[in-house]
């Protein structure tokens, strides 16, 4: 067996796959680059956007504000909020637990009549009937002892009720006034 090798000639080089990978790769990059021009735009956009935000941001920080408010309207806001806030102190307040202390408080033949609330001094006036004047004592004492500091009896007096029987009968009438209880 004879070999010849001819040294002249070409190497033999498969185009179909040499045309093939070129057309894979061509494909894949031009995808990527798609992928990464759009990428670029998102990131485009949205810096943008930042920079918008962040120019308003900063003409509201050099107080260029479109109006300023009048130092009448200014009082008038405070007066309001100033209400507001009182409203919300008293609206704090629970009714029903002051209601079942005095409840606990009452001794037999004294009945509240009014409950009269001063916010701003934290006191409250009581309004009442007393069949007797020991039960205003007691009364009295058992607020002394239940921790209201200070404790007034502003008025008292006499009045005629009816006992229930269609007859009347003499009680006392009483104001009190205590003190720290909101």
């Amino acid at each position: 067996m004879k070999l010849s090798i001819n040294l002249a000639s070409r190497r033999y080089v498969n185009r179909r796959i040499v045309s093939f990978v070129s057309l894979f790769l061509f494909l894949f990059l031009g995808g990527s680059l798609v992928f990464q021009g759009n990428g670029y735009l998102k990131d485009y956009r949205l810096a943008q956007t930042y920079h918008a935000h962040l120019d308003e941001l900063k003409t509201q920080l050099h107080g260029q504000q479109p109006e300023r408010i009048n130092p009448q309207e200014v009082a008038a806001r405070r007066q309001s909020y100033d209400q507001a806030q009182q409203l919300l102190q008293r609206d704090a307040f629970r009714w029903t637990g002051l209601f079942d202390r005095m409840e606990g408080l009452l001794p037999e033949g004294v009945s509240l009549l009014s409950f009269n609330p001063d916010y701003t001094e934290s006191s409250l006036h009581i309004n009442g009937l007393a069949k007797k004047l020991k039960s205003l004592q007691d009364l009295l004492n058992n607020l002394e002892a239940e921790g209201f500091d200070p404790v007034y009896l502003n008025s008292q007096g006499q009045t005629e009720v009816d006992d229930g029987r269609g007859g009347k009968r003499t009680a006392l009438t009483f104001s009190i006034g205590l003190g720290r209880v909101f």
